[in-house]
């Protein structure tokens, strides 16, 4: 899987110093709502993603009348928390945009491109489903949402599937989550017994891409 959040995270920063970083979060989010009008480029999604003991990447990209770029992505826990990370960037050409960005996602898994009302079926099942165990999406979804722009998951016939193998939650956690935090939610949103979890040492994906995580998808 792609190392991403903390590419992303660093990225900001070299924008920051560039001059290229969105300046301030009005400002972003000015920039973003311009951008949802642009003509769709392309939507990608890893080629497992209904394998939902696997942590799903979504990305949205429109391009605009000058050849920007603006994406927004997606970390997807189908089994469990929901969306675990989002995140939304412009890139000043297609070229920066496959460079600093597809070409991180595609490391680790095979990126396809998808369906634009895929991508928002996925990410609202993904929230609803987390919702019913006591999870809030990660803050910044709200910008890789104005990236999404206007979505018809309604028109989508694909099935999303939730939970793990048995159809309960399955929770394995990441490197910087809180487990005591995210079970005892569990335990008081579905009762002990009526889920699963993993205990796991480290992920390099998710070691990369949590490390800076907050911990406010989490509702107790």
């Amino acid at each position: 899987m792609a190392k991403t959040k903390k590419y992303l995270r660093k990225r900001k920063k070299r924008q920051a110093k560039k001059g290229g970083k969105l300046a301030s979060p009005s400002l972003a989010n000015f920039q973003l709502r311009q951008a949802r009008s642009w003509a769709l480029f392309e939507c990608r999604v890893n080629a497992e993603w209904q394998d939902t003991m696997q942590i799903s990447q979504l990305c949205v990209a429109r391009r605009s009348p000058l050849g920007e770029i603006a994406a927004g992505i997606f970390l997807v826990d189908l089994a469990c928390l929901g969306v675990k990370n989002a995140y939304a960037t412009i890139f000043h050409s297609e070229s920066a945009y496959r460079k600093e960005l597809l070409s991180r996602l595609s490391m680790h898994q095979s990126m396809v491109t998808c369906e634009l009302d895929l991508v928002a079926k996925i990410v609202a099942e993904a929230v609803n489903y987390a919702a019913g165990l006591g999870f809030k999406p990660h803050k910044d979804i709200k910008q890789a949402l104005l990236v999404m722009g206007e979505a018809h998951p309604e028109n989508c016939t694909e099935a999303i599937p939730t939970g793990g193998p048995e159809g309960k939650p399955f929770f394995v956690n990441g490197p910087y989550d809180d487990v005591d935090r995210v079970l005892r939610i569990l335990d008081r949103h579905v009762g002990q017994g009526n889920y699963h979890f993993l205990m796991q040492m480290g992920d390099p994906f998710l070691d990369e891409f949590e490390d800076d995580m907050d911990e406010d998808w989490e509702e107790e």
